[in-house]
């Protein structure tokens, strides 16, 4: 554990008590505006490549898929995968983009990576998909960037831990799929459990006495923040957030979580001592953090034309 946590810049003077954060939300693709021009560093919650042309072959994949898990195929097999690698290659150059702009402000850049950013998964069976493009393409060379999926990154005595690429609620029963089996649920159980265990163990060894931001891609299960509004999507109504960053803010209580991938909200929340924020989607929502003496002193959200 000591290996993963690194400490980012240097400390502030004492007098020197506020820290401003600028965060920015989901982006697939689409250069963020920056409203607030006075900050020390930047937090994003990922989906930083473009889905434009993807989502809606996806959609239909996924749409049988809900109704019937047995019922699956990708959807690269929908378009062909000439078609899905020139798709892939402007998703992933858009990405960049974003983050080269990020990088450029010299500030330190806390992020994760969205369900949106070309991971290695090690299960997809075409080759291509199995290419490590987030570290590999999207932050390569980039020296301000921090992906903190999976570590601990301690910046001016504020300690950051992140989960990435979450869409949905880890807990299988809680999707809305249609024709599980009990075999799959056991395993879902199972690879869940392993999954609580690996983040209890790195929350365990977070400073009790040093400010916690917990940064996820999406935001923690049964909030104001993460219910589906949206009529065409199979599951519509349903809250689609992430259970182990319920399980881990119920039980660690960290100052601050940060999320976003649920488009349909932009705001905050509490869960018992979190401040729960959901970063929202578009280039046009920023939102101010600022921090004093490791207490939250504003939140400032702005939403831009």
């Amino acid at each position: 554990m000591k290996k993963a946590t690194k400490s980012i810049g240097k400390n502030r003077d004492k007098e020197e008590k506020i820290i401003k954060f600028l965060i920015i939300g989901d982006l697939h693709g689409r250069m963020p505006r920056i409203y607030f021009k006075e900050f020390d560093a930047i937090i994003a919650p990922g989906d930083f490549c473009s889905d434009k042309g993807i989502r809606e072959v996806f959609m239909r994949m996924y749409k049988k898929y809900v109704k019937n898990v047995d019922d699956y195929y990708d959807w690269w097999d929908l378009v062909g995968k000439n078609n899905a690698k020139r798709m892939i290659t402007e998703s992933l150059k858009a990405g960049r983009r974003i983050l080269e702009s990020l990088d450029s402000y010299n500030k330190p850049v806390f992020l994760v990576p969205g369900n949106w950013d070309w991971t290695k998964s090690g299960k997809e069976k075409w080759e291509f998909m199995e290419k490590d493009f987030w570290n590999d393409y999207l932050l390569k060379g980039l020296k301000n960037v921090h992906d903190v999926d999976g570590k601990i990154r301690i910046f001016n005595d504020i300690q950051f831990i992140g989960y990435g690429r979450c869409n949905g609620p880890e807990i299988l029963r809680l999707r809305g799929y249609g024709n599980i089996k009990k075999n799959q649920y056991e395993k879902n159980q199972r690879k869940y459990k392993r999954l609580l265990a690996r983040y209890d163990k790195k929350f365990k060894s977070l400073s009790k006495h040093t400010p916690v931001i917990f940064l996820t891609h999406n935001v923690p299960y049964n909030t104001r923040l993460d219910t589906i509004v949206n009529k065409k999507s199979p599951v519509n109504g349903k809250h689609y957030g992430s259970n182990l960053a319920r399980a881990m803010i119920e039980k660690y209580q960290p100052m601050l979580a940060i999320g976003g991938h649920m488009h349909e909200h932009f705001g905050k929340d509490i869960i018992r001592k979190t401040t729960i924020i959901n970063a929202g989607f578009g280039s046009n929502v920023n939102t101010l953090l600022e921090i004093e003496n490791g207490k939250i002193r504003k939140i400032i959200f702005h939403r831009g034309k």
